[in-house]
């Protein structure tokens, strides 16, 4: 047998192909039940501004907001 040939073991890749989109799946079901259980209309004053809007959309914007701080403060580390 040519090296070229030799048989790779089977399963291995197609486990981590499997598990990385149940992980996704199991993601967007809590996330679609958090939006569910989260509905009520909330309203938020920041300075004059007054808004009124779903919690779970409230609680996502303040998300990205913090991400995009996150990214804008990120300093890398040096080894």
């Amino acid at each position: 047998m040519a090296p070229e040939e030799v048989a790779k073991p089977a399963g291995g890749a197609m486990r981590r192909f499997a598990l990385r989109y149940w992980v996704a799946i199991t993601l967007v079901v809590l996330a679609a039940i958090f939006i569910a259980q989260n509905r009520t209309r909330q309203r938020v004053h920041v300075l004059w501004i007054s808004v009124e809007y779903p919690m779970w959309l409230l609680l996502t914007v303040m998300l990205v907001v913090g991400i995009v701080v996150g990214l804008l403060l990120h300093r890398r580390r040096r080894n």
